[in-house]
């Protein structure tokens, strides 16, 4: 496989991380994005639906790391989002297909289980952890539109490419410090974007989120993953603790009763704050587990804060 990696959204929030951690071990990278970013790296201005700007930007690649989207439901109407979103993905994969191109690896989202944002009509989860056998029950324009891209990259793996999906949680960025810390203070009455952060703090009723240093990482990694050509792989992506105030079951129990089947007690005994994901196939497969959180964010105002 050729070391030059075309990463669509290079110059986003994701992106730069992204970029910085491919450069530091020794791979090219060509970013595809709607304005060039700081790195050091061949930069393609261009719309990712764009199917001729795609093309130029995919000659000679490797591989590709698709992480340009409309981020959220707040970013853009349900029109703009399946367009860019889903219109976008099929372009991507159609164009790194057409240049040969064996590895895909996909940016979805923990949102295609439908447990993310109340304004999508949010359902409970059945049980917990949430694993990939969990039925997607997305409602909201940006989980169907991550639902759809998976689909999209499950197709192609069906014509022979070998595709990644990584379903992660609420990325915590630098940025979003302040809005972190200030839904921590006040969560009932909290919302953002309240102090200047790029939107609203996020991660669902459970407040789920990844340092995007792990996240970069785990975008390298399936990089490398073996795999034949052909297979598509899913996985949950989190840091190992939640940023809510109450422990995981505490707060499921208090949010839906007796609702969610709780299989795995034993997980939520030994880390009372753990993401309501199953994160060992991340682990086992993908050799991925996090290694930052940002709870301190939140400590001076939790309960037992002195």
């Amino acid at each position: 496989m050729s070391r030059l990696i075309l990463v669509t959204g290079a110059a986003g929030l994701l992106g730069r991380f992204v970029v910085d951690e491919l450069l530091a071990h020794g791979y090219a990278v060509r970013g595809l994005d709607r304005h060039p970013g700081q790195a050091p790296i061949e930069w393609h201005v261009a719309d990712v639906t764009d199917p001729e700007a795609l093309r130029k930007a995919a000659a000679g690649a490797g591989a590709v790391l698709h992480i340009a989207a409309v981020p959220n439901i707040w970013s853009g109407d349900g029109q703009t989002i399946m367009r860019v979103n889903t219109l976008g993905t099929y372009t991507v994969l159609e164009a790194a297909e057409a240049a040969g191109i064996g590895r895909v690896v996909f940016c979805s989202s923990d949102s295609v289980v439908g447990y993310t944002v109340r304004e999508g009509r949010m359902l409970p989860p059945r049980y917990a952890p949430v694993d990939l056998e969990h039925p997607l029950n997305a409602t909201d324009p940006y989980a169907i539109s991550k639902v759809l891209g998976e689909d999209l990259c499950r197709a192609f793996a069906l014509r022979g490419m070998s595709v990644v999906a990584m379903r992660t949680v609420f990325v915590a960025y630098p940025e979003m410090a302040g809005e972190i810390a200030a839904r921590a203070k006040d969560p009932d009455r909290y919302r953002g974007p309240a102090v200047g952060g790029p939107s609203s703090a996020g991660g669902g009723p459970l407040h789920h989120h990844i340092d995007p240093r792990d996240l970069a990482r785990a975008f390298r990694l399936a990089l490398e993953l073996d795999m034949t050509p052909g297979a598509f792989e899913r996985f949950f992506l989190s840091a190992r603790v939640t940023l809510s105030p109450e422990p995981t079951l505490d707060r499921l129990r208090r949010l839906h009763g007796d609702a969610v089947e709780i299989r795995d007690p034993e997980i939520f005994a030994r880390n009372p704050f753990a993401p309501l994901y199953d994160l060992t196939h991340a682990a086992e497969r993908l050799g991925f587990v996090a290694q930052y959180d940002q709870r301190h964010l939140i400590a001076d105002h939790l309960p037992h804060a002195p």
